[in-house]
């Protein structure tokens, strides 16, 4: 069951307790490197599941690991999608509106650091809270 969220509010407990930068996953390695850590979901430290037995050990080990932190707690589940502007469909289809219905938009990071507006993406984050 999904509880409902203030995005404004999301942003701002987010800039507070972590104003070295956005929420935007690929940045957390060198941002926060005294918290960041990577679980190796699979045998030999493979990335990727190619079967459904590596799926159920995947799934198996991440939901341990969320059991372990995060038990009888409120979390928030967090997904993304891109696009080439701030507020226009998806660069890509994802299944993320399948996969997380009550969502909220929450974050845009854009990154416009390219001259040329055809290489401006646009990361969106959206949010819910659960138990």
């Amino acid at each position: 069951m999904s509880l409902a969220i203030d995005p404004a509010l999301l942003a701002a407990l987010w800039r507070e307790r972590h104003p070295s930068g956005p929420p935007v996953a690929h940045t957390f390695r060198t941002r926060y490197a005294d918290r960041w850590v990577r679980f190796h979901s699979l045998p030999g430290s493979k990335r990727h599941p190619e079967s459904e037995d590596e799926y159920a050990i995947l799934l198996d080990r991440y939901n341990t690991i969320l059991d372990e932190l995060f038990a009888d707690t409120d979390v928030f589940v967090v997904t993304m999608d891109w696009s080439d502007t701030p507020t226009g469909p998806e660069g890509y289809p994802t299944p993320r509106r399948t996969l997380h219905p009550d969502s909220v938009r929450w974050w845009t990071e854009s990154d416009q650091g390219d001259p040329d507006p055809e290489f401006h993406t646009h990361t969106r984050l959206y949010a819910d809270r659960r138990r």
